[in-house]
């Protein structure tokens, strides 16, 4: 069940590391992610393909990581998984052709 990404989608890990990049070069975005992670993680996304929005419950955190620690995020662990979900955990990918590391679909369908 191998699903291509759409053409000028980036994988979640690509949309991750644009928006750290984006952070370390711009304090103002930096703060407005910290401030707001939700609304900001939603616009960056919209840039990337319009009207695109996170589910309602879903919670978006944005921490500061110091120098003398390093965090590794774990996804919690579901009891059951449709073969599709498994597929799109593991491939990270979703209706949408976004790659993300969660099984839900951040785009709506």
């Amino acid at each position: 069940m191998s699903e291509q990404n759409p053409p000028n989608l980036p994988s979640w890990q690509e949309f991750q590391n644009e928006l750290i990049v984006k952070a370390l070069k711009d304090e103002s975005f930096r703060q407005e992610l910290l401030a707001d992670p939700k609304a900001m993680v939603e616009k960056e996304m919209g840039k990337q393909k319009a009207g695109s929005k996170l589910p309602a419950g879903l919670e978006v955190k944005v921490i500061e990581q110091p120098a003398n620690a390093l965090y590794l995020v774990l996804p919690t662990m579901l009891d059951e998984l449709s073969d599709e979900a498994l597929d799109n955990v593991a491939g990270g990918r979703t209706t949408t052709g976004f790659l993300v590391p969660i099984p839900f679909t951040l785009y709506g369908k």
